[in-house]
């Protein structure tokens, strides 16, 4: 996994998985890990807030924290989505890459997606600036395949 250095919400001492600002609400989303984050250990953990007042952790407790999230991916010609995802009191929780067109013509669109039974769904679109970090591509091979998100006939099994 490659090593962003820490931005959003993450520590010094973490690496940003991915980071943005939401348009809607200029709040931060940041998943943070460890810097010897693998499939065989470190750790994994989402906040979302402002730098001064995180308003939600999860999960609280580091240890053990790779198994409580999930990873899939789409891909056809000059269209790609990677999804990493959670479930948190009844609520889904997904962050979202997409990148349509060629890789030299394409346009990425990045979101988090909040979910529960009772509710629609809410999207809130990242601010596309330099702020923005994401190497989501990277949790393929670390954490466990993930069905529970809205794209279909994902990558893994």
């Amino acid at each position: 996994m490659s090593a962003a250095h820490a931005a959003g919400l993450c520590k010094a001492e973490e690496t940003t998985v991915f980071s943005c600002e939401l348009k809607q609400n200029h709040k931060t989303v940041s998943l943070c890990a460890s810097k010897s984050f693998t499939e065989q250990g470190g750790f994994l953990q989402y906040r979302f807030g402002q730098p001064n007042k995180i308003e939600l952790t999860y999960p609280q407790e580091l240890k053990g924290s790779l198994a409580r999230f999930g990873y899939d991916e789409y891909s056809r010609p000059d269209l790609s989505t990677f999804v990493v995802g959670f479930n948190n009191g009844g609520y889904r929780y997904e962050l979202m890459e997409t990148t349509e067109g060629g890789s030299d013509d394409g346009t990425t669109t990045r979101k988090l997606i909040v979910t529960s039974k009772a509710k629609k769904s809410v999207e809130l679109t990242c601010l596309d600036n330099e702020r923005t970090v994401s190497d989501i591509t990277t949790l393929g091979g670390v954490l466990k395949c993930d069905k529970g998100h809205e794209i279909m006939d994902g990558s893994c099994n």
